[in-house]
């Protein structure tokens, strides 16, 4: 399956009123990002390139889809993290086919 051609976005997010749209579209970037490795890497800079926001943008798009449980972030260093999807939100069915 080629991974890097869409974005998927599940629907427990999408029917989450608690998340901005950007946000929803976010997490489905995040998802595709993460495919590879288990996590994104990917910098504020990066991911506002593919929603057309700010990095400051980004940061506040990232606290609020922590904020409700659905990645956590580990840093390495200041500008070094690793953006985890919070497998728990996903039924046993939604992880077999999004991971």
């Amino acid at each position: 399956m080629d991974y890097d051609k869409y974005v998927k976005i599940p629907m427990f997010i999408i029917l989450d009123r608690n998340v901005c749209n950007n946000n929803k579209i976010l997490y489905g970037i995040i998802i595709l990002l993460s495919h590879k490795e288990g996590y994104c890497y990917a910098d504020n800079k990066y991911l506002g390139n593919w929603l057309g926001v700010c990095s400051r943008r980004i940061s506040g798009l990232l606290r609020e889809l922590s904020d409700n449980n659905y990645i956590t972030m580990e840093y390495k260093h200041r500008f070094q993290r690793k953006i985890y999807i919070n497998k728990e939100k996903f039924t046993p069915d939604l992880l077999e086919n999004f991971f």
